[in-house]
C-alpha cells in the first residue's frame, strides 16, 4: 500500500506558511509546558514532529497544520518575546545583571525597567541613555548600556531560532480526509477532547441560519460562533484556514460542531445560576441539549451528524425552546443560589450542579406544553428535586444513563412532588456521613447559600453590604480546642456556617454575635438564621474549653437540622 506521506524540515521562517484549519483546537499549554518546551530547543533536544498538508501542489503553498500547533504557537511566541520565556529560565543571571545596571546608574533599576531596556532596539536604547545621562556620569549611562546588551546577546543565544530545524510529516493523502486524521491523533501529552474530534469529524455538516434580522435567537447563535473563533485566533498566533468573519457574515453557515458550542454559550448567558462560565461547559451542556432535541442517548452524541436533517429543520425550534427553559430555571434559580462575596465578583454557589442532573430538567420539560399543569407543576418539583437529588448523591455514578431516563416519552419525570418526611429522612441520612475538619465544601456552601437567601438574606441584611459566609464558632477557636493533628469537631459542617456582612465579621473576629450586639442591631438576625442561643453559645465555648468534642458537634448538628428541615418547610409548602 503507498504511503500517503513524506517526511519534510521546516526553518522558522516558514512558520508564515502554517495556517490552522478551523476543526483545530484551542491553545492548551500552560506557561510551565511552554518554558519546558523551550529548555528543550536549548538544550537542543529533539521534539515532536508536526503533521501539515499542503494548500496546493507549488513548492512554496501555504501548509495546513493537522497536528502541532502548540509547538508552533510557542516558537511563534518566544520568536515575539523571548525575555518572556528567557526571564524565569534565567533567573539568577537576569537579577546579577539588572542590580549591576543599577549600581552603575546609581538608580534602582525596577524588574519592569530592566525589561523594556532589554526590549528595547540600539536607538531606542540611547535615546533612553541621552535621557538618563543628566543624572550621572554618561560613561556610567553607556556601561549600563553594555550590560544590556549583555543579557540581549545571551537571550539571542539561548535558542538558535535561526538554525532551527523543525520535522514535519506532510500529510499527501486526499483533503476529505484531514479531518479524519486529525481526529485519529492524541499526541503531545494532552488527549483529543470528544467535542474537537466531533469538530473535526463534522467539519462538512452544515447548518444554514436563517437571513439576518429574521430570528435573534440565530444572530446570537452566529455572534457566539464569531466570538469562539476570535478567540482561537488570539491564542493561536496563527491564520484560521477556512474561516472568514466576513464570510460567515456572509453565508450565515456554520457546522454542526459549531452550533453545538454556540448553543452552549446561548446557554450559559442565560443560565447563570445553574451552568458554569467555561468552555467545558458550553460543550457538554450544548451538545447534551442537542441530544434531548433529536433524541440522541449522551453516551452516544458521536452520532449526532446523522440527524443533521432534523437538526437543520428544527433549529428555530430548539432555540425557542431552549431559550424557554433557561429563562423559567434561571427565574427560579437565581433567587436561591445568589451568592454576595466580599472581594469577589457575585455569582452562584453551583456546589448542587452537574451536567447530567440540569440537562435533566431540559429532557423532562422539552416536550411539555409551557401552558399546561405538567410544565408548571415540574418547575415547581425541580426545585426541591435539585437539592433532595444531591442529598441522596442521584447524579454520583452512571448519571448520563439516568439522563435517558428522563428523556421525552422515557421513564422519568418531575411531575410528582417529594414529600417533606422523604426530603427530611434524606437530609438525616446526608448529615450523619459529616465528617470533622473547619472548611465547608461546596455542597454545604450551597446548601447555606439557599437557606440564607431564604430567610434572613431576604429580610434581615442589607445588600448595601458585602457578605462573607462564616463559621459562627470561630475557625480560630474550633482549631485552638482541637487535640493534636486528629479532628474531632465538625467545623466545616452546615451547622457552623452562615452568611455575615463582611463589616461585622472582620469587627466581632473570634467572637460571637451576642458579643458584639449591644445595641440589638442583630436580634432579627439572631433569630431568622437559626443562629445558636446565647446558653448555647456558653455551653459550647465551656465545652471547647473542656475538649468535650461530642457536646460541641451535638449542638452544630442541631443547628444544621433546624437549617435542612427550614429548607425542606419553606420549599414544599410553597412559601418561596
Amino acid at each position: 500500500m503507498v504511503a500517503h506521506y513524506e517526511m519534510m524540515t521546516l526553518k522558522v521562517s516558514d512558520l508564515d506558511r502554517v495556517k490552522i484549519p478551523t476543526f483545530q483546537r484551542g491553545f492548551v499549554w500552560t506557561a510551565k509546558k511552554k518554558n519546558e518546551f523551550i529548555e528543550t530547543l536549548h538544550e537542543g533536544l529533539p521534539f515532536g514532529t508536526l503533521l501539515v498538508y499542503p494548500e496546493s501542489q507549488d513548492t512554496e503553498s501555504k501548509l495546513i497544520l493537522i497536528d502541532g500547533q502548540q509547538r508552533l504557537s510557542t516558537i511563534r511566541s518566544y520568536q515575539n518575546d523571548p525575555l518572556l520565556y528567557w526571564k524565569p529560565l534565567n533567573k539568577e543571571y537576569f537579577e546579577d545583571k539588572r542590580n549591576r545596571a543599577s549600581s552603575l546608574l546609581g538608580e534602582e533599576l525596577s524588574v519592569a525597567d530592566f525589561s523594556d531596556l532589554i526590549r528595547m532596539e540600539k536607538a531606542e536604547q540611547l535615546e533612553w541613555g541621552v535621557a538618563h545621562s543628566g543624572n550621572g556620569s554618561s560613561c556610567n549611562v553607556l556601561e549600563a548600556l553594555k550590560v544590556v546588551d549583555e543579557v540581549q546577546q545571551r537571550i539571542k543565544e539561548y535558542v538558535d531560532l535561526d538554525g532551527l530545524s523543525i520535522l514535519a510529516i506532510k500529510y499527501t493523502g486526499e483533503r476529505d480526509r484531514i479531518a479524519e486524521v486529525f481526529a485519529n491523533l492524541n499526541r503531545g501529552g494532552i488527549p483529543l477532547k470528544k467535542y474537537e474530534i466531533w469538530n473535526a469529524a463534522w467539519i462538512d455538516t452544515q447548518i444554514a441560519l436563517l437571513d439576518g434580522g429574521i430570528s435573534p435567537l440565530q444572530d446570537e447563535m452566529l455572534d457566539n460562533v464569531k466570538t469562539y473563533y476570535s478567540r482561537m485566533a488570539q491564542n493561536a498566533e496563527f491564520d484560521l484556514d477556512g474561516y472568514s468573519e466576513d464570510e460567515l457574515t456572509r453565508s450565515r453557515t456554520i457546522s454542526l460542531s459549531e452550533f453545538g458550542s454556540a448553543l452552549g454559550l446561548f446557554m450559559m448567558k442565560r443560565l447563570e445560576a445553574l451552568i458554569p462560565q467555561s468552555e467545558t461547559s458550553a460543550q457538554e451542556y450544548g451538545f447534551g441539549v442537542l441530544g434531548i432535541a433529536v433524541d440522541v442517548d449522551n453516551r452516544k452524541l458521536d452520532t449526532l451528524n446523522a440527524k443533521i436533517d432534523q437538526i437543520r429543520n428544527s433549529v428555530e425550534d430548539i432555540l425557542k425552546r431552549v431559550d424557554r427553559i433557561c429563562i423559567n430555571l434561571n427565574d427560579i434559580f437565581e433567587k436561591y443560589l445568589k451568592r454576595y462575596y466580599a472581594q469577589k465578583s457575585n455569582g452562584y454557589e453551583l456546589g448542587l450542579s452537574s451536567t447530567f442532573k440540569v440537562l435533566s430538567y431540559f429532557a423532562a420539560l422539552w416536550n411539555l406544553d409551557p401552558d399546561s399543569n405538567e410544565y408548571k407543576q415540574s418547575l415547581r418539583n425541580i426545585r426541591s428535586y435539585y437539592i433532595y437529588d444531591s442529598l441522596i448523591s442521584a447524579w454520583s455514578s452512571h448519571g448520563d444513563q439516568r439522563l435517558l431516563e428522563y428523556y421525552p416519552n422515557k421513564s422519568r419525570n418531575y411531575m410528582q412532588p417529594i414529600g417533606k418526611e422523604q426530603f427530611k429522612k434524606a437530609f438525616d441520612q446526608w448529615l450523619d456521613d459529616s465528617t470533622p475538619g473547619v472548611n465547608f465544601n461546596s455542597e454545604t456552601k450551597a446548601l447555606m447559600t439557599i437557606h440564607a437567601n431564604l430567610t434572613y438574606l431576604s429580610k434581615d441584611v442589607s445588600f448595601g453590604e458585602s457578605l462573607e459566609l462564616e463559621h459562627i464558632i470561630a475557625k480560630k477557636r474550633i482549631q485552638a480546642a482541637e487535640d493534636g493533628n486528629k479532628k474531632h469537631l465538625l467545623g466545616g459542617n452546615l451547622g457552623n456556617c452562615m452568611y455575615l456582612p463582611r463589616s461585622t465579621n472582620n469587627s466581632k473576629k473570634d467572637k460571637t454575635l451576642y458579643e458584639v450586639n449591644e445595641d440589638h442591631r442583630f436580634d432579627a438576625l439572631i433569630k431568622s438564621s437559626a443562629y445558636f442561643s446565647e446558653t448555647e453559645m456558653e455551653e459550647i465555648a465551656r465545652a471547647l474549653d473542656d475538649h468535650e468534642y461530642e457536646t460541641v458537634n451535638s449542638f452544630i448538628l442541631q443547628r444544621a437540622k433546624a437549617v435542612g428541615y427550614t429548607i425542606s418547610d419553606l420549599l414544599l409548602d410553597g412559601q418561596a
